[in-house]
């Protein structure tokens, strides 16, 4: 994510370790459609934007947190 210049942290929402589980739990639940629309050069990118679209959600409803008890 560094050589693409693609950000890790974001205080106080979330650390690279929140962003690296949560970009795993998107890619386990959702690779399948992502690839039907996305190119395979662009699934990465798409992914990262994704959980850092959760992780900062000003709603508040995703927490990774709660989601793997942790």
């Amino acid at each position: 994510m560094e050589q693409n210049g693609y950000d890790l942290e974001e205080e106080p929402c979330y650390n690279k370790c929140a962003l690296y589980v949560t970009m795993n739990m998107i890619m386990s639940d959702s690779s399948q459609t992502i690839m039907k629309y996305v190119e395979d050069g662009d699934m990465f990118k798409m992914v990262h934007d994704l959980a850092v679209d959760k992780l900062t959600d000003k709603d508040d409803v995703f927490s990774v947190r709660k989601y793997f008890n942790v």
